[in-house]
């Protein structure tokens, strides 16, 4: 009876034994099973997504930054001349913003310089200069921090200005934001070119230069080109018309003269010494023609 009892026994645990290692193989190959349906689900090297899950809480969208004002163009280096029987007047336009005006008197002849720019006033870059009534002066300046356009005008000798929004409305100026703007008298003009400079206008003509041509505005509005090449600067008097450009046969500057402002009526006048690439201003006064060049202010004819 015991032998037949261990026997049993030892039957039993084999049994036992096998059905582990059936269970244990059986669970190996699901699981691998699993893992290669895995693989094939999932391409090598790519990550299963992480699941999200949202709280009730929602981020705002970031609200845009407002879009940058263009600044003024620089224009620190333009120079105006106007010479009257009483007095001369001379000034750097300055930039708003940035590096300010200088406006400044003679009444000797450009020997002696008194500066007189308005800052009192808020001017922060001139546009235009004009003599009137022998020794006073008139400019169209950039005035405040948001350089807003006015005329200022002195009977002082400089010592006091005030602004005249009706003389602003028959000025002819380069806009102070945009150099591709002139305003006149009948309204905004295009300007020839996007950095037109040197603007000068006495009675109905008006000049520039653009791109190193000098240009005079038609009675329709229209810019015709003046010969000359580098152009630097213009200057109007009793309806004739002045430009300073390069000429081969002139070392320096050469002045010519269009007479009614007729740019095929040009007569070369004279050479000045004067570098072209340097900020100059010109003036004319009768047959009298001034320069301003480096420091000095001379008459050239």
């Amino acid at each position: 009876m015991a032998t037949r009892s261990t026997g049993h026994r030892v039957g039993s645990t084999w049994i036992a034994i096998v059905a582990v290692v059936a269970l244990a193989a059986g669970v190996g190959i699901l699981a691998a099973l699993a893992v290669e349906r895995g693989e094939r689900a999932v391409p090598e090297g790519t990550a299963a997504p992480v699941p999200t899950f949202a709280l009730g809480v929602q981020t705002p969208s970031p609200t845009p930054s407002a879009t940058p004002t263009p600044e003024a163009r620089p224009r620190q280096s333009e120079r105006f001349l106007a010479v009257g029987p009483g007095a001369m007047w001379r000034a750097t336009a300055g930039a708003c913003a940035k590096e300010g005006p200088l406006l400044e008197r003679s009444v000797d002849g450009g020997a002696m310089w008194t500066d007189v720019t308005p800052r009192y006033r808020g001017a922060a870059q001139v546009a235009s200069l004009d003599v009137f009534e022998g020794s006073e002066a008139g400019i169209v300046a950039g005035v405040g921090g948001g350089c807003d356009t006015q005329a200022l005008r002195t009977y002082t000798e400089g010592e006091f200005w005030d602004s005249y929004p009706d003389v602003l409305a028959q000025s002819r100026y380069v806009d102070v934001f945009d150099a591709a703007v002139v305003h006149t008298r009948t309204g905004r003009v295009a300007a020839p070119c996007p950095d037109a400079h040197g603007l000068r206008a006495t009675g109905p003509v008006v000049a520039l230069v653009c791109d190193g041509t000098a240009y005079v505005l038609s009675p329709d509005n229209a810019w015709l080109p003046l010969p000359g090449t580098d152009a630097a600067a213009v200057a109007i008097s009793s309806g004739d018309l002045w430009s300073a450009h390069t000429a081969e046969d002139c070392t320096g500057l050469a002045i010519t003269r269009f007479d009614g402002a007729d740019p095929a009526a040009g007569t070369r006048v004279t050479c000045a010494a004067a570098d072209s690439a340097g900020p100059i201003a010109l003036a004319a006064v009768g047959d009298a023609l001034w320069l301003w060049a480096g420091d000095a202010v001379s008459r050239i004819g």
